[in-house]
């Protein structure tokens, strides 16, 4: 945990460096000085909206395993998500798994395999707003090859998510033939760990569940894309909307990347990336990086804190219970 920490400090460094080299400080503090804030809320409204919509797609993947309340599951969401945000290595997943695995008292490996497929689908849905991009505006050849790679890495996952789920004893024997070098009890155990994960998989039985998630994967994304140009309009600036889905590739791009808690660094690198692409001056485009930072850590982490409390946890005990789950994962 330590390492990936340390790790991950000293990328943001690198980052946020390359972020604000060539920036001119007085011009990005009469940037923020004249943007007009009453944009945020809106965006804000939609970063929470997209929190909701999260958990009513997570039910239709818990729901083969077990009816579990929307609202309990967008306590987790947020939960989850807080976690991400002001703890390391993205340790937030297992804390939301953890969450809602013990208060509905259903598999942590199950749950985390349902979070694995949220992961899935919110890449195939970003897949979707990059082809719908490509196709319809003038898009960096950068952007492009992203997209190709993408696209191999994500059928892959989900293709092996199948087989898994369909013909779990198949896969397993391929992969141990493919890794022989690892120690037979190793493997044994993570045969063990692949059959409770596997329970988490069931939606995949059901194609009209699936249908449904990546209908909703759709909404979320597309609509995150274009709520992110109120932040444009916070600043007068006026790209063509399709800059809205440049910035949502690139900034997901980004803070997948490890980094210190709360993805500084990478998100604001991702932003005035993105933003060079139309042009938009350096300093203004780190300006908008930390207001449309803001946006999306303030509400989520604020709301994530007042349920990970009321729930009676604790920062210290997430991170002990993670290390539990991750220990048996």
């Amino acid at each position: 945990m330590k390492k990936s920490l340390i790790l991950g400090i000293l990328i943001s460094i690198v980052f946020l460096y390359l972020a604000v080299r060539k920036v001119n400080l007085a011009e990005t503090l009469t940037a923020l000085q004249q943007a007009n804030y009453w944009y945020m809320i809106p965006n804000i409204l939609f970063v929470i909206l997209g929190m909701w919509i999260r958990a009513v797609r997570w039910k239709l993947m818990i729901n083969p395993i077990k009816k579990v309340s929307l609202t309990s599951l967008f306590r987790s969401t947020l939960i989850g998500f807080m976690a991400i945000n002001l703890l390391p290595a993205r340790i937030g997943e297992f804390v939301k798994a953890y969450s809602l695995g013990k208060k509905e008292k259903i598999s942590k490996s199950a749950t985390l395999a349902t979070i694995v497929l949220e992961r899935i689908f919110d890449l195939l849905a970003l897949l979707v707003a990059l082809w719908f991009t490509l196709v319809l505006f003038p898009t960096p050849d950068l952007i492009k090859k992203i997209g190709d790679l993408t696209l191999l890495l994500v059928a892959g996952i989900l293709l092996l998510l199948v087989f898994l789920k369909t013909k779990t004893n198949l896969t397993l024997n391929f992969l141990e033939k493919i890794f022989f070098f690892v120690k037979k009890s190793w493997f044994e155990r993570f045969r063990h760990l692949i059959f409770r994960f596997v329970s988490g998989l069931a939606v995949l039985d059901h194609f009209a569940s699936v249908l449904w998630i990546m209908l909703i994967s759709l909404v979320l994304w597309f609509a995150t894309a274009l709520s992110n140009y109120f932040i444009f309009l916070a600043f007068d600036l006026h790209p063509p909307i399709y800059a809205s889905f440049i910035l949502l590739i690139l900034v997901i791009l980004g803070v997948s990347l490890p980094s210190s808690p709360g993805f500084i660094g990478t998100f604001q690198l991702a932003c005035v990336l993105a933003l060079s692409f139309f042009k938009i001056p350096k300093s203004t485009a780190f300006s908008f990086s930390i207001i449309l930072w803001l946006c999306n850590y303030v509400p989520v982490t604020l709301l994530g804190l007042y349920y990970f409390r009321k729930e009676h946890f604790s920062l210290k005990q997430a991170e002990i219970m993670t290390a539990n789950l991750e220990e048996k994962v």
